[in-house]
């Protein structure tokens, strides 16, 4: 293998392939990504058996071949070269020599036929939405993934189909949030209608989703979903993730959900989340607990903690209106601070009908609440 690239293309590869390797003892080999140059580019592949990326990369290819490299030492030494500069690679006995303005750099490989096959598509896409739509959608949920396996469903994402829209929710059973995605820009094709007419849902690993994610930019096109038997792919930018689905059956997450809100109130989302971080402080270190207190007619709601170890906190946030209620909210700051982060509007709306029921946050955009994404989050009861 002999191939010319420029650093940031190199690094493209290299770097998204590094994120989902990991250490495997029995199979050293999926510490290592595999560099392909064939057909005038360069292959870049990692997977560590649950999800795999295939990165395609603009080369000049003198010749053909491939290596498998340690995924951490090839990642940290392409992150130290400056962009825009150009690097040779080139494949003799086992080992990768790299060469850029006169400096060089050896690493030792091992045999590409001991790679495991990552597989690819047999099909047409069932959807192609853009990229933009779905990160802003995959972001605002994945806090709100478990993290732990206790309950092996509850670490992916329940993303549901219809006609006309696309599901994404996550809980961990403390807090949800449920983003959809309409389906507007053309009718779904044949593909999608058959699927949807067997398949009302899937669950997917919320590290997959994560490193989608990651990978869209800001000139990223159409992103496009593919799904087989008990996987599914995601294509954005020449670059394909391939990932397991979750076997399971995801909770009736609505069933949280109350249908209506009694009380509510509309403030400021910086000043909230100032309020809050400032109260976390003085929390308790084991129970983390902030209040929220509101009292209706009032136009300011406070936001108190207080603990043995650190002291009492007490500040003052200006509610734009609020609707009406009176309540004492008792949260774990950290899912609330979560909770605010995901909003990226001004204002925002919170909704309640008591202290210990769940609590809703939505964006508000002009004088309308967004209707297309919620966080719930459930209330400590103190």
């Amino acid at each position: 293998m002999k191939i010319l690239s420029t650093t940031e293309n190199f690094k493209k590869g290299i770097l998204t392939a590094e994120k989902i390797i990991g250490k495997n003892l029995t199979l050293p080999i999926l510490s290592n990504i595999l560099l392909e140059a064939e057909k005038g580019r360069l292959k870049v592949s990692a997977t560590n058996l649950e999800i795999g990326i295939i990165c395609l990369l603009r080369a000049k290819v003198e010749k053909e071949g491939k290596i498998a490299v340690p995924g951490r030492i090839i990642g940290s030494f392409i992150s130290n070269i400056a962009d825009n500069e150009k690097i040779a690679a080139e494949v003799k006995d086992h080992t990768l020599y790299l060469t850029y303005q006169g400096n060089k750099a050896s690493i030792k490989g091992l045999d590409a036929k001991d790679f495991p096959l990552i597989p690819k598509p047999q099909t047409e896409p069932i959807l192609e939405i853009e990229s933009q739509s779905f990160q802003e959608s995959a972001v605002k949920i994945l806090p709100c993934a478990a993290t732990t396996e206790t309950r092996q469903e509850l670490t992916g994402v329940f993303m549901g189909f219809e006609e006309n829209k696309l599901t994404l929710a996550a809980t961990d059973s403390f807090r949800l949030a449920e983003a959809t995605i309409k389906l507007k820009d053309e009718k779904p094709n044949d593909i999608y209608q058959k699927y949807i007419a067997k398949n009302s849902s899937i669950i997917i690993p919320a590290k997959t989703l994560q490193e989608v994610a990651r990978s869209i930019g800001p000139e990223s096109g159409k992103l496009k979903i593919y799904i087989g038997e008990n996987q599914i792919f995601f294509e954005v930018d020449e670059t394909l993730f391939i990932s397991r689905l979750i076997d399971g059956k995801y909770p009736e997450y609505k069933q949280v959900i109350p249908k209506e809100f009694l009380a509510g109130l509309r403030l400021k989302k910086d000043d909230l989340l100032r309020a809050v971080r400032v109260a976390s402080i003085f929390s308790d270190s084991k129970s983390r607990e902030v209040k929220l207190r509101v009292k209706e007619g009032e136009k300011k709601i406070k936001i108190e903690a207080q603990s043995v170890e650190s002291g009492e906190n007490m500040t003052e946030v200006e509610s734009v209106s609020l609707l009406k209620g009176s309540a004492v909210i008792a949260f774990n700051n950290r899912y609330l601070i979560d909770g605010l982060n995901t909003l990226s509007s001004e204002e925002i709306y919170i909704g309640f009908n008591d202290s210990f029921g769940p609590v809703i946050l939505r964006e508000i955009v002009g004088e309308k609440i967004r209707e297309d994404f919620l966080h719930i989050i459930m209330p400590i009861r103190s």
